[in-house]
């Protein structure tokens, strides 16, 4: 059955860890939340868009199931609980959510857009879960009628914490939430247990992922400057960048410098990208790029790390590898722009310090609301939270 084929396959590459969560994906019949696509394709492990905007980007998915378990598992949803979900989408998750909180527990989901929220009661109800409760709104203000909650989880990309989710929360409660910690677009799902009244801790390492951005009055607008036809940098609007010179950084000839430091792709160093953006002095982005600059040879960033770049002025500096054999990779820095000799260095520089310092992937992060006390040195500002990250 190809239910228990992705559930196995879900348990060999670790993402179902807890039989809770095994019996709730054995149990939700996902093809009942995606009428009219084939059961191979409700079954795989990709991402299924269902919703996307005039121009083509994607509004609302099937997420991966791969990162719906994950997610579940950070989240630890028991029996009895009261869980908020933001953004209903298909309404797969929120099925998962009533069987892990069943018996007893209540499971509210919003979604902003009446479609959506509509059919994703309808599909909630086919498959029997019609005491899931959908509401058509915003996510960022949550919904205090059934609060305080015991958990609280975000499957959009979100800027902030916000006002509404810090209010709702319970005392001793978890949210689990994609927080783009980057303007340019690096997120990390995190799950925050509650330890005081303005206080969020994390608690389990946070998952790489890539999520739909959040819409209504959360929504953030994305900026970068456009290198070549087929190449952007993305980066934060905070850091002032010299746009016109930026964007003539690719007519300089490329600079390499390589370190020496190898890598796998079995090697736990998917934060690295994070790493440099907490120990950077300089301006932090990450490069977009299209199969053709790539094919070209024009731009050739690590991919694992989405173009982790650091720039400044005229010049960029991205992080690259070679293939060195055995499955291994060299890491190393490709520059464009007149200081390109001075920004490969200070890239290798921190390559070398995070590989003196162990590889660490495991950081610290702690959320405060804001205003409730000063921000710590480093502290990433929002609206309504102060992030810190620390390794």
């Amino acid at each position: 059955m190809l239910r228990d084929q992705l559930v196995g396959t879900l348990e060999q590459r670790g993402h179902i860890r807890s039989a809770t969560v095994e019996r709730a994906f054995r149990t939700v019949p996902r093809e009942r939340f995606l009428p009219g696509v084939d059961l191979e394709t409700v079954y795989t492990r990709r991402q299924i868009v269902t919703k996307r905007d005039p121009n083509g980007a994607a509004l609302s998915s099937a997420s991966s199931p791969s990162l719906v378990a994950d997610m579940l598992e950070q989240l630890a949803p028991r029996p009895g609980h009261r869980v908020l979900e933001i953004g209903a989408a298909t309404g797969i998750n929120a099925a998962l959510l009533a069987e892990l909180t069943s018996p007893g527990g209540k499971v509210v989901t919003i979604e902003l857009d009446q479609d959506l929220a509509d059919g994703a009661r309808a599909s909630l109800g086919r498959a029997g879960y019609d005491t899931v409760e959908v509401i058509r709104g915003d996510g960022a203000l949550g919904h205090p009628a059934h609060a305080p909650y015991d958990r609280i989880v975000v499957t959009a990309g979100a800027w902030d914490i916000s006002a509404g989710w810090w209010d709702q929360l319970a005392d001793d409660g978890r949210i689990v939430v994609p927080l783009r910690v980057h303007e340019s677009g690096l997120t990390r799902c995190f799950a925050f247990d509650r330890t005081a009244p303005h206080q969020l801790v994390g608690t389990t390492t946070p998952l790489v992922c890539g999520f739909v951005p959040m819409r209504g009055t959360a929504a953030h607008t994305d900026h970068h400057v456009r290198l070549d036809a087929d190449v952007v940098l993305k980066l934060d609007a905070t850091d002032q960048p010299d746009r016109a010179a930026l964007s003539s950084a690719l007519s300089h000839p490329r600079l390499e410098r390589w370190t020496g430091i190898q890598v796998s792709d079995a090697d736990p160093i998917g934060h690295l990208d994070l790493w440099l953006l907490v120990h950077t002095d300089r301006p932090f982005g990450r490069l977009g790029v299209g199969d053709t600059a790539r094919t070209s040879g024009l731009v050739t960033p690590a991919y694992r790390w989405a173009g982790a770049a650091i720039y400044h002025g005229a010049t960029i500096a991205y992080l690259a590898f070679q293939d060195v054999g055995n499955g291994h990779h060299e890491l190393g820095a490709i520059a464009h722009g007149p200081d390109a000799t001075t920004l490969a260095t200070d890239l290798t520089n921190l390559l070398d310090q995070w590989d003196e310092a162990g590889r660490p992937n495991q950081p610290t992060v702690t959320a405060q609301r804001a205003g409730t006390r000063p921000a710590e040195r480093g502290g990433i500002s929002r609206s309504d939270t102060v992030l810190t990250i620390s390794f």
